[in-house]
């Protein structure tokens, strides 16, 4: 008995597709088994039974004040020295942490331009470790026993 190559072909093909549809139709049944507990809820139980609006919230009263709106200023701190190596500022905007603020040298001159909202600031600059007042500044006041210069920013 002799058979072509194409009926071969086709045969095996057959075989393979019933070898392959076999287990899915397994496999099918037993995930819609296991997941049947999804397909056995009823929507109609989880409608409401009161009415859909919500309840009315009654109005709160709230306090009438106007919150103060300070505009910030730019304020420029500079001082000359011309042998220093580190010009920083500590002050009460800054925490008294003068490495939060360092000036930059423009030749003989140290700079530096801080944005501040109006009020009075207590500084002294840090000039190579050592704290002195302001020399263009002659408005001193007092911070922890300390003579410190007074910055009024209006």
């Amino acid at each position: 008995m002799k058979m072509e190559k194409k009926t071969i072909l086709m045969i095996s093909a057959l075989g393979f597709l019933i070898l392959a549809s076999v287990p899915s139709v397994i496999f099918h049944k037993a995930l819609k088994k296991y997941f049947g507990f999804l397909y056995s809820w009823d929507v109609a139980v989880l409608k409401m039974d009161k009415t859909n609006t919500l309840p009315k919230i009654p109005e709160r009263e709230y306090a009438t004040y106007e919150v103060p709106h300070s505009e910030l200023r730019f304020v420029k701190f500079s001082i000359k020295t011309a042998e220093a190596k580190s010009v920083k500022i500590a002050a009460d905007f800054n925490k008294w942490n003068p490495n939060d603020l360092t000036l930059v040298k423009s030749g003989k001159t140290w700079k530096t331009i801080v944005t501040l909202p109006s009020g009075e600031y207590k500084y002294l600059y840090k000039i190579d470790n050592k704290f002195v007042l302001d020399p263009l500044n002659q408005k001193t006041s007092s911070y922890n026993g300390r003579k410190v210069s007074l910055l009024i920013v209006k």
